[in-house]
């Protein structure tokens, strides 16, 4: 029952966390709307700096768009019932790593192992 209680409140963070980073988005769309409408001056510098906005903008909007991806993928698990179940070993991801991590597919011991192999063997070095 607790893991239960435990897999809502991640599950309505997940939301709130979605409709956040949408509320954001949609302002930095319109803020890169608004840079490409400006009439461009023919100053270099200013130019460059309204070019840095824009891939600024562009680079946020971006990694917002993987982490809403993210997001609906973790909600689809938990629509599916397989959220918080590692997909290598099947045992239940201890929800201290699911609330530190929500997008969390493995448990830790496996997602090292993954990375691992991922990265070329036990040479490489872990990242978390």
């Amino acid at each position: 029952m607790k893991r239960t209680n435990d897999l809502l409140k991640i599950r309505e963070l997940l939301q709130r966390r979605r409709r956040d980073i949408l509320m954001a988005n949609q302002g930095a769309q319109r803020e890169l709307s608004s840079l490409k409408d400006q009439e461009r001056d023919p100053e270099y510098e200013e130019n460059a700096q309204a070019e840095l906005a824009d891939y600024t903008l562009s680079s946020l909007m971006e990694a917002q768009r993987r982490e809403v991806m993210l997001i609906d993928a973790a909600l689809r698990r938990m629509d599916t019932g397989v959220f918080g179940t590692c997909v290598d070993c099947g045992y239940d991801i201890p929800i201290e790593r699911l609330e530190a991590l929500p997008f969390a597919i493995r448990c830790e011991e496996d997602a090292t192992r993954h990375e691992l192999e991922v990265r070329g063997g036990h040479q490489a070095t872990p990242t978390f």
